[in-house]
């Protein structure tokens, strides 16, 4: 099989989950994989091409811009269409913890997913590998993806309520989570006034862009604290802040109690 393939391991036992394996499968017509009771979680978004995969006793062809994620415990039947195989980026997730973390986002009954807009995070996966640092810093930086798509894949299909340009603004936030997005930068997505964004995502989401942006952080926080073992400092950084102290208080504004004493109490 032509991949591109990171393992890792240094973490295996230490945190209630760990991604066991990321990178891309590059278009091959014999690409076929099986597990029986996978030990491992697998979430793949379909670059291009087409392929199948078995989820909840029947076979799904999947193309472009799909997103599937398969359970741990359970059988894993996928395959390439050989007349025009995919090309798929992925995250192997393993850990006792895996399987609550996708429930808790209410996953664990949905495998098929309508990934338009995702890409870009995505695409973080092979540039993470690829990258001449620590393991234990890339093992934390694509735990913190995998929640983060987890969370963005529990809001697919529950949109549909909500205005284009809405959705639009959402999207952009929720693509750049670690830093705030101004208010022009924002303005800018949709060709519209600073005003007139502020008002329609307050009017379809109940929050100003800020506040939610803030409160998407602060739950990303919260994730990466119970269930990684980056330090304080570095789930700060990972979040976009530079200063520990600002970073800290603010947690303790939003989520009443310092970020320590929160993971202590998720342990």
């Amino acid at each position: 099989m032509n991949e591109d393939l990171r393992f890792f391991g240094a973490t295996k036992g230490k945190t209630p989950f760990y991604v066991t394996l990321a990178g891309v499968t590059h278009p091959d017509p014999n690409y076929h994989i099986t597990r029986s009771s996978s030990r491992v979680a697998v979430m793949e978004y379909v670059v291009e091409g087409e392929g199948y995969v078995w989820g909840n006793g029947k076979r799904v062809h999947v193309e472009k811009d799909t997103v599937y994620l398969l359970l741990c415990g359970f059988d894993h039947d996928y395959y390439s269409d050989a007349e025009n195989p995919f090309r798929k980026i992925f995250l192997n997730v393993s850990g006792e913890g895996c399987m609550n973390l996708i429930r808790s986002y209410g996953l664990a009954d949905r495998n098929f997913f309508d990934g338009r807009g995702l890409l870009p995070l995505f695409e973080r996966i092979p540039r993470l590998i690829a990258e001449e640092r620590d393991e234990i810093e890339i093992q934390g930086a694509l735990q913190g993806l995998f929640v983060e798509l987890l969370s963005r894949l529990s809001l697919a299909g529950s949109e549909s309520e909500h205005s284009e340009e809405a959705l639009a603004l959402k999207h952009y936030l929720d693509l750049h989570p670690e830093r705030t997005v101004t208010a022009e930068e924002l303005a800018a997505t949709v060709f519209r006034s600073r005003d007139y964004c502020q008002k329609l995502f307050r009017r379809e989401f109940g929050v100003t862009p800020y506040a939610y942006q803030l409160n998407q952080r602060m739950q990303k926080a919260k994730t990466l604290l119970a269930d990684t073992h980056l330090s304080v400092g570095e789930i700060a950084e990972v979040l976009g802040y530079s200063d520990l102290h600002y970073f800290s208080n603010l947690f303790v504004q939003k989520c009443g109690c310092r970020p320590l004493a929160y993971r202590k109490a998720k342990r």
